[in-house]
């Protein structure tokens, strides 16, 4: 797992809320907002009852951003995903791993997947 500490969200409240939903482009992590091929980024913030487990850490899992990057290169499917673990340690620093492949959609996508149009703005 790489060691790159990620800043918190502005509303510590969306931790545990079992919400998932597009973040803001404010709200992204530095290293996306410095990218110009990223398009939109999601974060799963899971509840207590339903944590992510992974086998990539043994923190505390407390979200999961997917992103979607365009890459003209990669066409036909020039719309690649991968999402990154959002950890919380015993000392309260949050870390992010490095990009992880997503087994929930296909990694590479001719368009994006309609589901993702699905989720709503998040409720604070």
């Amino acid at each position: 797992m790489s060691e790159s500490v990620w800043e918190p969200l502005d509303n510590p409240s969306i931790e545990g809320s079992g919400q998932t939903f597009v973040l803001p482009r404010q709200a992204w992590p530095a290293w996306a907002q410095r990218s110009t091929q990223f398009e939109r980024l999601w974060i799963h913030c899971p509840d207590t009852e339903h944590p992510i487990t992974s086998s990539e850490t043994t923190a505390a899992v407390v979200a999961r951003i997917l992103t979607e990057r365009f890459d003209h290169k990669d066409k036909p499917r020039p719309y690649n995903y991968n999402y990154y673990l959002i950890v919380k340690s015993t000392s309260g620093e949050v870390l992010q791993s490095g990009p992880l492949r997503t087994s929930d959609i296909s990694r590479h996508s001719s368009q994006p997947p309609d589901v993702l149009d699905t989720y709503e703005p998040p409720h604070w």
